[in-house]
């Protein structure tokens, strides 16, 4: 009896071990590898597979997932950098010059500091109502404002200069002189764009997301023995178990995000009146990019009937993505998507909100390309809620 209980825990534990360390390893070349992630070391990602190990370069990768699922929406402070990543955490203090936070759902990284200067606004409890979160989303993307602003939870509103906060009170610059007001009348805050300073590097690089919904960039990566080390930007080094983990993606190499770039035009067709942009990263009410209850960390977000150019040099061998209807429309939208390559349609389908789910595109071919167009035109219902997500969409260079 006491034998059958230690194999059965021996195997417990090794069906828990890989289950942790299951992935799905992307490659730009087409190919999908899944295996146990096994390493990550000197920009080398290591899987055990049915075959025995295989190591890929990380500049090779489109992205690595772990099957893990979010945690349901966290109660926790978030602070938003100004390259978009999303820190979810517990805000302790400011003072001079940086903002002091903790990871709770990760206590193995605790506490560490985030300069001002790399933060574009920051919620003190991130809200647990999806439009609230939507609304406060939106209003952090305002692009228009020449000092810090200060949103209160009765909703008013105040602009100034920051000058830090504690567990209680919450300080800033007026035209009245220092203002201090409690802490717990703050809901959140945005900072002075012209005071940000956040370069970004061209050297390789990894976008991470865990499991209590943070993504952040970091600049070196290591895996071992299930417990990953990660240097953000901001210089500050993070430990976490990799069952934290949901996803890694690394930037800088053979794949290029297409919302990185700039389109060359943009053309827009209105059904009536109302014009609508189109939104990097967000859908086109400013909002996360969401299909079928899935978040995508990048996108783009564009309404019928609209058209990005891209120009393309011959640079890249393939483009994929998927794409359907945001979620915001609650199973509405009827749109058309067209995807052209110097002028010629390689890819065109309906697609629907009531499907609830992205369309996976089949992987285009570039070679020798000068231009990819992507079109959303008018569906059955003419304009009405057609919010169309482009997700994940990626250019893979030439060798």
């Amino acid at each position: 009896m006491r034998f059958t209980v230690i194999i059965g825990l021996i195997f417990s534990f090794s069906a828990w071990n890989d289950f942790i360390n299951a992935a799905e390893l992307y490659l730009a070349d087409g190919e999908v590898v899944q295996g146990k992630l096994i390493q990550i070391e000197q920009n080398q990602f290591t899987l055990q597979t049915d075959s025995g190990k295989r190591t890929f370069p990380a500049d090779e990768i489109i992205r690595v997932e772990s099957g893990k699922l979010l945690h349901s929406q966290p109660r926790e402070g978030l602070v938003i950098l100004a390259n978009d990543d999303r820190i979810f955490a517990e805000l302790l203090r400011s003072e001079e010059d940086v903002v002091f936070v903790r990871l709770n759902s990760c206590p193995e990284t605790g506490g560490f500091k985030i300069p001002l200067e790399t933060i574009q606004a920051a919620s003190f409890q991130w809200p647990s109502n999806r439009q609230l979160r939507t609304e406060l989303i939106q209003k952090i993307a305002r692009k228009d404002q020449k000092s810090d602003l200060f949103f209160l939870n009765n909703g008013d509103n105040l602009e100034g200069e920051l000058l830090g906060f504690d567990a209680s009170t919450f300080r800033f610059e007026s035209r009245g002189g220092e203002t201090s007001v409690p802490r717990k009348g703050i809901r959140f805050f945005t900072i002075n764009p012209e005071l940000i300073n956040f370069p970004q590097p061209e050297q390789l690089r990894y976008r991470i997301r865990l499991t209590n919904g943070s993504q952040l960039t970091v600049s070196s990566l290591i895996l071992d023995k299930n417990e990953i080390t990660a240097k953000t930007l901001f210089g500050a080094e993070l430990h976490f178990g990799l069952k934290r983990l949901v996803s890694i993606t690394p930037l800088g190499g053979q794949v290029v995000p297409l919302s990185d770039l700039k389109p060359v035009d943009y053309q827009f067709t209105p059904y009536f009146s109302q014009a609508w942009n189109w939104q990097q990263n967000r859908n086109v009410l400013s909002g996360p990019l969401r299909v079928g209850g899935k978040e995508f960390v990048s996108g783009l977000g564009m309404h019928s009937a609209s058209e990005l150019h891209y120009q393309l040099d011959g640079k890249y061998a393939a483009f994929q993505t998927e794409v359907g209807i945001d979620d915001t429309t609650q199973g509405k939208g009827d749109a058309e998507i067209v995807i052209l390559v110097d002028q010629r349609i390689v890819f065109q389908q309906a697609i629907q909100g009531a499907s609830q789910q992205t369309v996976l595109v089949p992987r285009i071919d570039l070679s020798g390309a000068r231009e990819l167009i992507l079109k959303v035109n008018f569906g059955k219902n003419a304009d009405i809620q057609d919010h169309v997500n482009w997700c994940r969409p990626v250019l893979i260079r030439q060798k």
